[in-house]
């Protein structure tokens, strides 16, 4: 797991429907709004204990050669839940391939320069 959290460029924006699993077996469905390749923030009505390790499976279209992936990660944080009984939690990512980083990566940039054209052309 990295340490530095802030080490990869963040979308903060970022809003996607994923699967997560504590066995690679059973998958239950969360909601991603915040990803680097550092790790993700989700949330999901499923309460888990700081430092459980998790399977993800991502969905990142940018990701040109695996728009699916499966990805483990720690969760590091609870920041409380909402009032609808839904968990938020931190995840740092762990033993991802250079490959698999990069292409987070890549995408998360990629979206950024997205909106900020968006933004540009809306100004």
């Amino acid at each position: 797991m990295d340490t530095d959290r802030r080490a990869y460029v963040r979308d903060t924006l970022y809003r996607s429907k994923i699967k997560i699993s504590l066995d690679g077996d059973i998958w239950h469905d969360a909601w991603v709004f915040d990803i680097s390749a550092g790790g993700l923030k989700f949330v999901t009505n499923i309460m888990f204990e700081i430092g459980v390790d998790l399977w993800f499976d991502l969905n990142i279209p940018e990701f040109l050669s695996k728009k699916q992936m499966k990805v483990q990660g720690t969760i590091s944080r609870q920041e409380g839940n909402d009032e609808k009984g839904m968990f938020i939690y931190g995840v740092g990512f762990k033993n991802l391939s250079k490959e698999v980083r990069i292409g987070i990566d890549e995408s998360v940039l990629f979206r950024e320069r997205t909106r900020q054209k968006k933004k540009n052309y809306s100004d």
